[in-house]
């Protein structure tokens, strides 16, 4: 396994393509996740894409981009448009040499407050992917959704719906959080189709509404990733592990029928799980083991940035060699 960034967590420095592998070489990671593709080149040219990969790989440096979000639904033109620009897309990675590619279906609260249900969302997304199927096939390309909302559950059906060579996940190991999710129920129900990771870190304790997650570096938090990482190596042994750090406040609204309902697929014993997660570190905070999460909140996340994305790549690394697991 190997060890680099996301985009969003050095986003605030606003580096050019080629700085952002800069910076991540030189800060001794491996790798960098980009965003969308046509943030690398407005225009897809085929010249600036093979340039940004070639770039990384001079360096020694994995590299990774996004498609658009797979979301007919929110999307402006429709169906229609959605395909022909993510085929371009796909087309433009592949030409470069990119394969692996992230989305997202669930780009902000949809799947709890978009008028449409969300049902109609996940469908959406089965009818794309499945419209896209000539272009993936013909690149050897796939779509890796990441659990930016869309829980593993959601994820899993559009893959049974499309299939493994269409469709994997980006498993943002934090974000699973947000829907009540384990972390690591959930990593191993998704470990044979993860092929991309956003490697995030976050504790959860309660609030009014029911939970409230809060971001911490990777290895601050309550993400067991002891556990995690041996149950996706044993499928993709050579995965990266792209940091996403950031701050923002996330709340599991389980005191909410409407919102329970919502998560038809959580069992008692995952919630269970879960809600043990949040009194664990609900006693560490009563106890002033850790700060308060107004105060932690509090405190501009650029100027802990480089410090925490450091201290989680230390974490990481030795966490992997102690288990065995990094890539050589």
């Amino acid at each position: 396994m190997r060890v680099g960034i996301d985009i969003m967590t050095i986003g605030g420095l606003r580096l050019s393509p080629a700085g952002m592998i800069d910076y991540a070489a030189d800060h001794g990671f491996d790798g960098m996740q980009y965003g969308g593709v046509r943030s690398l080149s407005p225009t897809l040219d085929a010249g600036e894409l093979r340039e940004v990969k070639a770039y990384g790989d001079r360096r020694g440096m994995y590299t990774q981009v996004s498609v658009t979000s797979v979301n007919p639904v929110t999307y402006a033109g429709g169906l229609d448009a959605l395909a022909e620009r993510i085929g371009e897309e796909v087309s433009a990675a592949a030409g470069a040499g990119w394969h692996e590619l992230h989305s997202v279906l669930n780009a902000g609260t949809e799947r709890y407050t978009h008028k449409v249900p969300w049902e109609a969302h996940v469908g959406g997304c089965v009818s794309l992917i499945n419209r896209l199927r000539p272009v993936l096939e013909r690149h050897g390309s796939r779509i890796n959704i990441e659990t930016h909302g869309e829980t593993t559950f959601d994820i899993l059906g559009i893959i049974s719906r499309t299939g493994p060579h269409l469709v994997g996940v980006c498993l943002d190991t934090a974000n699973t959080l947000v829907n009540a999710e384990d972390p690591v129920m959930a990593a191993r129900r998704v470990a044979p189709y993860t092929h991309l990771t956003h490697t995030k870190d976050a504790i959860v304790a309660f609030c009014e509404t029911g939970i409230v997650r809060q971001g911490k570096p990777v290895g601050g938090g309550d993400v067991d990733f002891r556990s995690i990482l041996p149950i996706l190596a044993e499928y993709s042994p050579d995965l990266p592990l792209s940091i996403e750090d950031h701050k923002w406040l996330f709340t599991a609204d389980i005191f909410d029928p409407d919102w329970m309902e919502r998560n038809p697929d959580l069992t008692a014993l995952e919630l269970g799980r879960f809600v043990g997660l949040a009194w664990a570190t609900q006693r560490r905070l009563f106890a002033g083991e850790l700060p308060s999460i107004e105060d932690y909140e509090a405190r501009p996340f650029m100027e802990e940035m480089e410090g925490r994305l450091l201290s989680g790549r230390d974490y990481l690394r030795g966490l992997l060699a102690e288990l065995g697991l990094a890539s050589e």
